[in-house]
């Protein structure tokens, strides 16, 4: 171990080793992660650090899914839906309002600052799909930025909330500043994932709040002129709900999935409805898209027909290795 490691980072070291929950241990892990001072004298520390906070992520989310009650840890949630999109930025910046706008979801909302101090999770069925949206503390926090961090890696697009009526630039450049700290890489628009390091590449996209507020159109425009080279800018109200269907899109963007949709044989195309799509990655086969819907359909499919831009003409028979695209229409046939 580093001899210059502040107090702060021994005193989380200790919780680890107090600790008896993996949820415990992984907070105080992380929170020794972002303690830890940034020199060459740490990385091979760094490195253990975050193998261990790998293992017990994984280990953290098999338990929340299989309790019945709530996790223990309330940064530890187990995650639902297509994807998790997490709001993050300073305080007081209105990202409870947006949230519980877009999902419904029961969040303290208040005109001071720190209103927010665990995270609270929400479903928006966003696109067609059902996407998890999470509220969580003001960034800078020193009590959760340590728990926080966990939160954020496992998290699939992170939502930059920013008040249109406080210099917005600035706060942006805050938050950009403080994950890069934490060993985030920000992903541009046309920047790939590391699949190496999935925990710590994340999409992300810039919303500017209280777009209600008198100035609000200037004040974004000078937003998206120093970020929307980098990054997808949203202008967004919560107070009035403006900007979430632009902030969905932009977040199915993000999450780099297809929808599928199936179709019985028994039923006829014009009376079908496009609903509970299957969520893929790009490129899956038929034979994939079966497999999620049965392990058992997947090894007993013989063929598909297909409706969609995947295809060469619709009704089109495919073979189980046939590429499917956003919005294709699958009937099933073993």
């Amino acid at each position: 171990m580093p001899t210059n490691v502040p107090p702060q980072y021994r005193a989380a070291e200790e919780r680890f080793r107090q600790e008896k929950t993996p949820q415990g241990k992984l907070a105080a892990l992380q929170e020794m992660l972002v303690i830890m001072p940034k020199h060459k004298g740490t990385d091979h520390l760094k490195a253990q650090l975050r193998s261990r906070i790998s293992r017990l992520m994984t280990e953290v989310e098999a338990t929340s899914r299989g309790a019945r009650g709530g996790p223990a840890e309330p940064f530890s949630l187990p995650k639902e839906g297509a994807g998790r999109a997490t709001l993050v930025g300073p305080t007081n910046t209105g990202k409870s309002l947006l949230m519980a706008k877009a999902t419904g979801a029961q969040t303290k909302v208040g005109a001071y600052a720190l209103t927010t101090q665990e995270p609270v999770p929400g479903m928006w069925l966003c696109m067609g799909i059902p996407i998890q949206l999470v509220d969580t503390p003001p960034i800078s926090s020193p009590g959760t930025q340590g728990r926080l961090y966990g939160l954020l890696r496992n998290s699939d697009v992170l939502v930059v909330v920013v008040d249109l009526a406080l210099d917005p630039v600035a706060q942006t450049e805050e938050v950009i500043s403080e994950l890069g700290a934490s060993g985030f890489r920000l992903l541009a628009h046309d920047d790939e994932r590391d699949e190496a390091d999935p925990w710590l590449t994340k999409p992300t996209i810039v919303v500017g709040n209280r777009a209600d507020l008198e100035g609000s159109l200037d004040a974004f425009q000078k937003l998206e002129l120093t970020f929307g080279g980098n990054f997808p800018v949203v202008m967004a109200s919560g107070e009035e709900g403006v900007g979430l269907s632009e902030l969905g899109e932009e977040i199915f963007r993000a999450l780099r999935v297809i929808r599928v949709y199936t179709k019985s044989p028994r039923e006829k195309l014009e009376e079908f409805e496009r609903a509970n799509p299957l969520v893929l990655a790009p490129g899956a086969t038929v034979a994939e898209a079966a497999g999620e819907l049965h392990k058992d359909l997947a090894r007993s499919l013989k063929y598909a027909v297909l409706w969609g831009r995947s295809g060469k003409f619709h009704g089109q028979r495919v073979g189980r290795g046939h590429q499917l695209t956003d919005e294709d229409i699958v009937e099933l046939h073993t």
